[in-house]
């Protein structure tokens, strides 16, 4: 058996080198704990949403990662229809960055005062352009210092419940649309599925969610 081998070389061995091996031995037997893999969360981004009514024909597929045990954020983004250039400069050259994750009070989600920021996407190498947009994939980033780009009161435990309660959107800031051109509600990758943003055919005014 495993254990019989384990003990018949152990006692060949020097004494530090048997203590070692019959530790790795033990937790090779008994099972090593493993940890918890990250928890997705997906959007579908467009203009006419609850959200953001502007009527762009722009598009964007967004994935956020969250990670339990790290506590970090991993953000990727394609976008279609919109070029680099045309994100609002003001926030480019912020620290915060023109993508957020805005987090609402409850799932309702077509009053903007109920709307405040709850991750950052600082521009930085990670926006790159494609053929026919950009793309943005952050990797892992602590949530703790996108709390402090933000100066936010808020826990990761509070972002992971928001997240899935369907309370979360990615908004993208424009030089067009400062209040953000094309949004999406995050839900779960697996599991219930969240109820999806209402559509609106018809652009409106657009909803302003550059002071949240």
């Amino acid at each position: 058996s495993a254990t019989e081998w384990t003990h018949r070389r152990l006692g060949k061995a020097p004494m530090t080198i048997r203590k070692t091996l019959a530790i790795l031995a033990a937790i090779a037997l008994s099972g090593a704990p493993t940890l918890a893999g990250a928890t997705e969360y997906r959007a579908d981004l467009n203009g006419v949403s609850t959200v953001n009514r502007s009527g762009s024909a722009a598009t964007a597929s967004a994935l956020v990662s969250l990670d339990t045990a790290a506590q970090t954020v991993a953000v990727t983004i394609d976008v279609h229809g919109l070029t680099i250039d045309a994100l609002w400069d003001v926030l480019v050259d912020r620290p915060a960055g023109p993508i957020h994750l805005h987090r609402y009070a409850g799932t309702d989600l077509s009053d903007p005062n109920s709307s405040s920021l709850a991750f950052p996407v600082p521009f930085d190498a990670t926006y790159r352009a494609t053929a026919d947009g950009f793309s943005v994939s952050t990797g892992p980033r602590p949530y703790a210092e996108g709390a402090a780009i933000l100066g936010l009161q808020a826990s990761f435990a509070d972002l992971a419940a928001a997240m899935d309660a369907g309370s979360i959107v990615v908004n993208i800031h424009t030089d067009a649309f400062n209040g953000g051109e094309i949004s999406g509600q995050l839900v779960p990758s697996a599991g219930p599925a969240v109820a999806p943003l209402a559509s609106n055919p018809e652009p409106a005014t657009p909803t302003d969610h550059s002071r949240h």
